[in-house]
């Protein structure tokens, strides 16, 4: 018995030293980061800033590859299906631990197959209208749609977003009915609310901060559980009657199920020093962003969490998928 376990120590010991050997001279080449949205949105936006740090580090080319649709679920499916090598990397938000809930027969688990690294940031969202809205608080447009109910619409990044939810929950806790447009990135969600085409949008501080800055969109209220130091004046949905109500945009940088444990410390240190850094913190804080450089095993806990409290509300609220 002590000659087996023996062996069986010496194995594992050599399985670990292999692991640390690969983690050290990995990477052996450009590392992708796919990003289930089109370029130009907040997630597109914060895997370019990291890749950008990274290839400094690790002196290979880090590559964001945009393969949008179904809310991020296709890139998610592709990555699923590759090696756990630390080649091909994944920048993901909060959808990706509700695409699930709304489509059960979603060809991937979100959580067992993937080895969650890293929560970059969280960013509250920021519910606005074109200039031309009759209303100036959620409280006036709450009104207005209960006038006609139905006749608003809002555009999203997408169904089952956490843009999408965070105003279906909206319009479930104030008994309204709103019209969601989705889009295939927020990029594209923008433009139709700048251009008028839709009177709402939802989309993250950082993506929307640019043009509340150029005041070419009004902001009626923030998804946060309170204001946000960037929007001092911007109340959130709390203080406008629902209380509790919070919802809020994540980052997180996930790899393939089975991502070497060596592998994963090493990307997670590097990310994390970067997120640390003050030229990343002021650079997140600045567009809206709460920076946060989690552990693992932390990126995990937090992934369940939120696939748990926002499964309970799409099974509340009778939220379905297409």
């Amino acid at each position: 018995m002590m000659r087996w376990i023996g062996l069986f120590l010496s194995a594992a010991m050599a399985c670990l030293g292999v692991s640390a050997a690969h983690a050290q001279s990995w990477p052996n080449g450009p590392v992708k980061m796919f990003v289930g949205f089109g370029a130009g949105g907040s997630t597109d936006i914060i895997a370019r800033d990291i890749g950008r740090e990274l290839e400094k580090m690790w002196g290979q080319p880090v590559i964001v590859e945009n393969r949008a649709g179904a809310n991020g679920a296709i890139a998610a499916g592709q990555l699923a299906k590759l090696p756990a090598d630390g080649q091909t990397l994944m920048m993901i938000v909060s959808g990706h631990v509700t695409n699930g809930h709304l489509n059960p027969k979603q060809p991937f688990d979100a959580m067992k197959d993937f080895t969650p690294i890293v929560q970059i940031a969280s960013s509250p969202l920021l519910i606005f209208a074109h200039p031309s809205f009759p209303a100036n608080d959620v409280k006036s447009m709450l009104a207005l749609a209960k006038e006609k109910p139905g006749a608003l619409s809002y555009t999203s990044p997408g169904t089952g977003s956490i843009q999408h939810l965070s105003m279906e929950l909206l319009a479930y806790l104030a008994d309204v009915k709103l019209t969601h447009v989705p889009y295939r990135s927020g990029a594209l969600a923008l433009n139709d609310t700048l251009a008028g085409h839709v009177p709402l949008s939802v989309l993250s501080v950082l993506q929307a901060l640019p043009h509340l800055q150029a005041k070419t969109i009004k902001p009626l209220a923030v998804t946060s559980a309170r204001a946000t130091d960037i929007l001092p004046d911007v109340p959130a949905l709390a203080e406008a009657g629902l209380k509790d109500y919070e919802a809020e945009l994540w980052y997180v940088v996930i790899a393939p199920a089975g991502l070497p444990a060596a592998l994963t410390q090493k990307i997670n240190a590097d990310v994390v020093k970067i997120v640390k850094s003050p030229e990343m913190q002021k650079k997140l804080a600045d567009q809206g962003a709460r920076p946060v450089g989690s552990t693992p095993d932390q990126a995990r806990a937090f992934m369940q969490a939120e696939s748990d409290k926002w499964g309970k509300v799409i099974r509340e609220a009778n939220i379905k998928g297409e």
